[in-house]
């Protein structure tokens, strides 16, 4: 087995050791020595045992976020997607969640961990794709977190970011005209983490040392959200005094008529951004200026149709080329064309939907006991935790770094070492799809690390130490396993996205419409079978079977048993059969099935496999 020291991703001797805090510390997981060493198994076999419920697979392959992803979020992410699913229309729940990952990004300035090497800031990038009025609105809900966050004081330096060396600029003389002073003699955190990784043998990120406070900037300009239509030159201020703020917009138009713009050309604040690399400006009233450690997060919504015009906006080629699609997190969906109900009294706003349910995973089986109180009633008071952890975090004069134990360091590596080698044994994965694959390793560690600081800002965000070191918490095998379920529910969605994109499944295509198209590729592909199959094919049952089910009606159609098993297995590549688990068949019937469907997408079953390989690293909770 792979030690924590041997790790390519990870190092525990670089990670700044501080003082121990006061919380308790998350289950500790068992030791991964149990795991097999030829990563090639991981995914596909039994050794994820109870890790998968039996709603997993089916989950993924109707395009919803899984049961078992629900029981590991905090309650400030669980209870709101609870209610929202408890409305009818998980789709929107979903939404939700993925726009609330790079919101709670935002409140979480001055939190680091280590990836490659380097500290990193956890912000996310997310982008939803469906068809108008489809629900994407839902993702609005996400941006009440940040309520509280963006009032506007009456004067004066706020301690929300006071003293933070996340609003420090660089200037490249070295000096604060106020003081005098040398940048050296107040390094930033990031200054003092590359320090610590040449002391302990380890590379240090690549990062400046930060200048002297900004003074005089009110809190006013401090507000949690950008705006996606602003000049190159006006969101580079933004992100000077605001480093980790969000830019959330609901229609993908927002943003690319900036960036398709001479005056708004800022893709490449946007390409630096996710990876905190340093922003260098020069102003003739300033001079040259340097943001060391840009972390800004993006929640985005938008059509089929004007994805392609967001991922060109810079005059680049559209398509999974494109250096942004790899940075986001996508979750695509489409809609039956059906009406739900609009009006609903103040009394069924905090109880179940009278409405229909839509298919997918019953909200009732997502939680445990009796939820009372409103969508807003959840949402004002998570936005209050969510300002007052910002304000913690942003005050402080160095980071809250998040350690990574061994043995998550290795189920994180075992799961993308994995994955990396069923497609490069798959020759049909694009080229292009596999940056996406390489940063969806990282999206992984970055959700986790944002769930522990939401579950921080649950329990308190530990108060800054008085000495001179970097403190330190663990991260959770829960935020972990999360994380890694997430990146890769997400890059399924973005195989899918990158097909559309790519002109192999036109984006103006309606789910009727694929559905008809579906049905009638299975016709053909029955008529291929002979007679004997397709009689036999008929009578396997309508439900979810078993292989030793089908293997027992083998004999009534004069075939062994090793024949029918040859038959599931071709059948299954052909696309007459699914399996919505281990040792489980299904008919495949488009009628029935709700999209998107990954089957035929190069990469999407390799994707599918490892998820459902993936351990269980704790127990979780029903939200």
């Amino acid at each position: 087995m792979t030690t924590s020291s041997e790790n390519p991703f990870f190092s525990d001797t670089s990670q700044p050791q501080g003082p121990p805090d006061t919380f308790i510390p998350p289950p500790a997981l068992e030791s991964a020595a149990d795991y097999d060493e030829d990563s090639s198994s991981f995914g596909g076999t039994d050794s994820s045992g109870d890790a998968s419920s039996s709603g997993e697979l089916e989950s993924l392959r109707q395009g919803y976020l899984s049961p078992r992803i629900l029981e590991l979020l905090p309650e400030l992410l669980a209870e709101p997607a609870f209610r929202i699913g408890q409305r009818g229309d998980l789709r929107k729940r979903d939404v939700f969640l993925t726009g609330a990952l790079p919101v709670w990004a935002g409140a979480l300035p001055n939190v680091r961990f280590r990836y490659g090497g380097t500290g990193v800031s956890p912000n996310l990038y997310s982008a939803v794709v469906a068809p108008p009025a489809s629900g994407k609105s839902a993702l609005r809900h996400a941006r009440k977190y940040g309520r509280p966050s963006s009032s506007t004081s009456s004067g004066g330096t706020s301690p929300e970011i006071g003293t933070s060396s996340e609003n420090r600029t660089v200037l490249e003389s070295g000096t604060s005209p106020e003081s005098g002073a040398s940048s050296e003699s107040r390094a930033s955190p990031e200054g003092r983490a590359s320090a610590q990784g040449s002391s302990t043998g380890q590379e240090g990120p690549e990062e400046e040392p930060s200048g002297r406070e900004r003074p005089g900037v009110r809190a006013g300009r401090r507000q949690l959200f950008l705006a996606a239509d602003s000049s190159a030159a006006a969101l580079k201020q933004r992100l000077e005094e605001v480093p980790h703020g969000v830019i959330f917009e609901t229609e993908f138009q927002a943003l690319s008529r900036a960036l398709g713009s001479s005056w708004g050309s800022f893709t490449d604040v946007l390409l630096k951004g996710l990876q905190n690399e340093a922003i260098r400006m020069s102003r003739s009233s300033k001079g040259a200026v340097t943001i060391p450690h840009p972390a800004p997060s993006i929640a985005l919504a938008g059509t089929p149709a004007a994805l392609g015009g967001f991922m060109s906006g810079s005059g680049s080629t559209p398509g999974t080329g494109n250096g942004l699609f790899s940075r986001f997190l996508f979750y695509r969906f489409d809609r039956e064309f059906e009406w739900s109900p609009q009006f609903r009294s103040p009394q069924s706003e905090s109880t179940q939907s009278e409405g229909p349910q839509s298919e997918g995973p019953q909200p009732e089986d997502l939680q445990s006991g009796e939820r009372r109180g409103s969508l807003e009633e959840s949402l004002r008071g998570a936005g209050k935790k969510f300002g007052e952890a910002r304000r913690q975090l942003g005050a402080r004069e160095t980071p809250l770094w998040v350690r990574v134990p061994g043995a998550l360091q290795e189920a994180h590596t075992r799961a993308f070492r994995s994955l990396t080698k069923k497609w490069r044994e798959d020759g049909s994965v694009p080229r292009s799809m596999q940056a996406s694959l390489t940063r969806a390793g990282l999206q992984a560690v970055k959700i986790a690390v944002v769930l522990r600081g939401v579950r921080l800002a649950e329990s308190g965000v530990p108060p800054a130490s008085t000495q001179s070191i970097d403190q330190s918490i663990e991260l959770g095998p829960e935020d972990m396993e999360a994380g890694i379920r997430l990146s890769l529910t997400y890059l399924l969605h973005a195989i899918e996205v990158g097909a559309r994109l790519q002109g192999d499944d036109g984006p103006q295509d309606t789910c009727l419409q694929e559905k008809a198209g579906s049905q009638a590729k299975l016709n053909e592909r029955k008529r291929d079978l002979t007679e004997r199959q397709r009689e036999y094919l008929e009578a396997l049952p309508e439900e979810p079977f078993s292989t030793a089910e089908a293997k027992d009606l083998a004999s009534g159609f004069g075939a062994s048993k090793r024949g029918v098993q040859r038959w599931l297995k071709s059948w299954r590549k052909a696309g007459l059969l699914r399996k919505p688990k281990r040792g489980m068949w299904a008919k495949r019937r488009p009628e029935r099935e709700d999209f998107p469907r990954t089957e035929g997408l190069p990469g999407a079953e390799s994707v599918i496999s490892v998820i459902d390989g993936i351990p269980a690293l704790a127990g979780g909770r029903a939200p």
